[in-house]
């Protein structure tokens, strides 16, 4: 998907889209969390203390976490092209996306699962519940051919597909095609229409229209609701987050469209803020009229929240730093290994009599403080551990960089290595007693 003009050119590091995705990654700790109080999310664990609250902040979260996500790999996999031949990009995707994604299913996600299954097999009154006692179980697997087993990681199992097609399409067409020109032109033409504020709204509702026209249009398609093969994703759930891949793509192709949808605007704060209030969603319950309106009013919500979010950035956190260097390399670990934290300690809070909201903040900085120790002391310390789990070859590199208090601490950091280096200096100093 580049052009000739993107081709060879200097690398620009985007601090504002990193550091977004970086921050809803770490806020994804909080999601998952919520789905143990919430009562729309029964079996996360056995819990029985649920409040209409988590509903609410679970499902706002789903407006716009993971929208955004695909947003940034859109975005990422055009410059990762810019750079890279087809085959070095696709070779790059499957260290950094198919890699982990085998290595957290195989265990953080196995462990998560047969907890599952414990906890499931109790409430039931079932007996045994050993290892092999799961493994040998239908439980086991339907897991594995009912696609469960992906959990949180369907967002890089839905992800893949469209880094190969990205990858097929800067293959197939030629570089000075006019199929290129055309895709740029038409992505510069929709930046000049949305700039300002007005055109912006305007463009808010051409988007949400184009995305509840792809979920219409996938709802017809036979068997979209099956699974493509076992142990993989339907159709529609496939396709559903593939626009905002698209515009991620078009906004790496035309600075002009970037620069439009970064750009603040002052009612956006406003509108955000009732799109995550209100969260309109489509139920089967609604007639097709209704229905169509409230998925309209669903996408439109969701296109609002996720330019909102990297409006903000652009605005608030477009400068780099120790600080956004440190988000950005531990946000993989975080996403990956977050969710079996949250099953884990959830586990441990069911007999606990607390108020619910200690409850929750407790478990969502346990959680992710679990994270953050793994990442510190194994992920950023071992090379294997890093490439199997982050897909990340830098470990030489990344241990020169500073860790979680370098970057948020430097001062009190530096004066802690300059006492231990003038305590090294005195020592070889002293005479011998």
């Amino acid at each position: 998907m580049t052009t000739p003009e993107t081709i060879g050119a200097p690398r620009k590091h985007y601090h504002d889209i990193d550091g977004a995705r970086s921050v809803l990654m770490f806020l994804s700790v909080a999601l998952h969390a919520g789905t143990v109080y919430a009562p729309a999310r029964p079996w996360i664990t056995a819990n029985t203390a649920r409040a209409d609250f988590f509903d609410w902040l679970i499902f706002g979260f789903h407006l716009f976490v993971t929208p955004t996500f695909f947003f940034v790999g859109g975005f990422f996999a055009v410059l990762l092209l810019s750079r890279r031949s087809a085959g070095d990009f696709l070779w790059n995707r499957f260290l950094r996306t198919a890699v982990p994604l085998i290595g957290v299913a195989l265990t953080f996600n196995m462990v998560e699962h047969y907890l599952r299954w414990v906890d499931a097999s109790g409430s039931n009154g079932g007996g045994a519940t050993g290892v092999l006692d799961w493994v040998g179980s239908p439980a086991f697997v339907d897991m594995w051919v009912g696609g469960t087993w992906q959990l949180h990681l369907w967002f890089l199992v839905s992800l893949i597909p469209m880094f190969v097609l990205a990858m097929a399409v800067q293959t197939i067409v030629p570089t000075n095609s006019r199929a290129r020109g055309f895709a740029v032109s038409v992505a510069d033409w929709f930046g000049g229409l949305i700039a300002g504020t007005v055109p912006f709204a305007f463009g808010l509702i051409v988007l949400a229209a184009a995305n509840t026209a792809n979920y219409a249009s996938a709802s017809m398609v036979p068997g979209a609701y099956d699974l493509i093969v076992p142990g993989f994703q339907s159709w529609y759930k496939l396709t559903g987050e593939f626009p905002f891949f698209v515009i991620g793509v078009m906004a790496a192709l035309s600075p002009r469209l970037l620069n439009a949808l970064v750009q603040w605007r002052w009612w956006m704060p406003l509108a955000a803020a009732a799109a995550l209030y209100f969260q309109p969603y489509a139920n089967p319950d609604q007639t097709l009229v209704v229905g169509l309106t409230m998925l309209f009013l669903n996408q439109l919500s969701i296109w609002t929240l996720v330019l909102f979010i990297l409006q903000f950035f652009h605005r608030f956190f477009n400068e780099g730093g120790p600080r956004t260097t440190w988000l950005a390399d531990c946000a993989l670990s975080m996403y990956l290994f977050h969710h079996c934290f949250v099953y884990i300690y959830g586990r441990m809070l069911v007999d606990v009599d607390w108020p619910i909201g200690i409850e929750f903040a407790i478990l969502t900085i346990v959680a992710a403080a679990t994270v953050i120790a793994i990442h510190e002391g194994v992920v950023r310390r071992f090379g294997l551990i890093r490439l199997l789990f982050n897909g990340k070859t830098d470990v030489v590199q990344v241990r020169k960089q500073p860790g979680l208090l370098g970057a948020f601490f430097p001062e009190r950091t530096n004066l802690v290595a300059k006492s231990a280096t003038k305590s090294g200096q005195s020592a070889k100093l002293s005479p011998k007693v």
